[in-house]
């Protein structure tokens, strides 16, 4: 019974776990062309408009990308001279949480063995299991069960920190669908929207 209770930390884990499976959707757009000429031909309009968009997006973002990898040319030595030290760090934390975890479990279970001996001296005192559980559980039951949720450190690679600075710096968001959807309803053709599922989707 003391054993189910020092598993918290999984159970947490567990939950944490359950909760990244839920489904995950994303948004997406029918469109219906208008019916007239008209319409049809100032669709086309917003098919160039979208083509220049996208070009125009893209080739920022290629010159965003090279200012990036150029930025992290210059940064790299100073991050490999500070990654053994960033490491032997982690190391050390790593250790003491294994310490901290072996004293907890050891206090565990000196608790769950010492346990049915209190409930036996308890209740022959007249008072009721649950009174001499939780008496025994402030005073006996060791703290939160440690954890240690600090990622490795990795060895910084030209690329690995280009694509750090690359994904704060570089948009490759530049609205180019909402511009050519708003273009294509003001010509009189239909937007509809739905979500659609693409993971951890109910069967």
């Amino acid at each position: 019974m003391l054993k189910v209770l020092t598993k918290i930390g999984l159970i947490v884990f567990i939950l944490s776990f359950l909760l990244s499976c839920t489904p995950r959707y994303k948004v997406v757009y029918d469109l219906t062309p208008p019916t007239s000429k008209r319409g049809l031909a100032c669709t086309k309009g917003c098919q160039s408009k979208l083509n220049q968009c996208n070009r125009l997006c893209g080739a920022q973002y290629s010159q965003c990308s090279v200012k990036a990898e150029q930025q992290a040319r210059k940064r790299l030595p100073a991050l490999l001279q500070t990654y053994p030290h960033d490491l032997e760090n982690w190391l050390n934390a790593r250790a003491n949480y294994e310490r901290d975890l072996d004293w907890y479990e050891f206090r565990v279970d000196m608790a769950e063995a010492r346990y049915d001996r209190y409930l036996d001296r308890c209740m022959s005192q007249g008072k009721k299991k649950k009174s001499c559980y939780r008496s025994y559980s402030s005073r006996h039951l060791p703290y939160e069960r440690p954890t240690f949720n600090i990622p490795r450190p990795k060895k910084p690679t030209l690329a690995s920190e280009a694509a750090k600075i690359r994904k704060i710096s570089c948009n490759q968001n530049c609205g180019c669908q909402s511009n050519y959807r708003l273009c294509y309803s003001s010509c009189g053709g239909a937007v509809t929207s739905k979500k659609l599922c693409v993971k951890n989707c109910p069967q």
